[in-house]
Formats: C-alpha cells, structure tokens, sequence
C-alpha cells in the first residue's frame, strides 16, 4: 500500500531510451492511498527545469525523507498531475516526500483536470519532429 507522497518507481525499469513507454523518471503517488492495483494520480519528478513548454518547479531538499534512497538532487516537478500505469508496475517505495514537501506541491501544482499519461506521451512524441 502506498500514499500521498511516497516516491515511486517500477521494480523492472525502462531504459532512458524507452521513457514513454513505462515509467522512467520517479513518480510522487498523489492519491491518499494507492493499492499498487489499477491506475493512480502521480507527479512526475525530473531534473529538467522550467522550459517554454513545461512549467516544472524547483523543490528544495528539505522537502524530501532523508535516509531513503531518493534524495533532493537539482528535483523538480512537472506541474501537472497524471495518470500513471498500473501496467507499469509493480512498484516500489524509494522516497517519500516530507509534509512540507506535499504542502508545497499542494500550493503550487497545476489542479485541473488530471492528463493521462498516454495523451502526454503523444504531446511529446509529436513536440519532438
């Protein structure tokens, strides 16, 4: 079982190369539980920062649960929730946020409609020709 803030990747990860085809980059769970069965809210973390396209935000390391093995290093997060994969999985816990992480999420993402991942992925591929 995971919850809101608890930092995610698959157990059997894609290549950097393969990235819209599962899940690459670190997912934060956005959901209040999430039972690693069926699709979930997640927010992508990355090291790219603010670009004409994506409005990602810089975090600070204070925003993250030391002694676990994901740890502040330049983060940021895509403004945007998604919806993740189930498919992608199954997952595993490598962070967690701490409560000042999720306030400060919680006051600065994007609250529309949640993008499905497979819509975002598409954006992407055809922002690239």
């Amino acid at each position: 079982m995971f919850k809101k803030g608890d930092i995610i990747l698959p157990i059997n990860r894609v290549s950097q190369v393969d990235w819209l085809n599962g899940l690459f980059h670190a997912a934060i769970v956005w959901d209040d539980e999430y039972s690693g069965i069926g699709d979930f809210h997640g927010i992508m973390l990355t090291h790219s920062g603010p670009t004409k396209r994506f409005h990602n935000i810089l975090m600070l390391p204070d925003h993250f649960i030391v002694d676990l093995p994901y740890a502040w290093d330049n983060t940021h997060f895509v403004n945007q929730i998604f919806i993740k994969m189930a498919e992608w999985g199954p997952f595993e816990k490598v962070g967690q946020l701490a409560a000042d992480g999720i306030i400060f999420i919680d006051n600065r993402i994007n609250h529309n409609q949640p993008v499905s991942f497979v819509v975002y992925k598409s954006r992407r591929s055809r922002s690239r020709f």
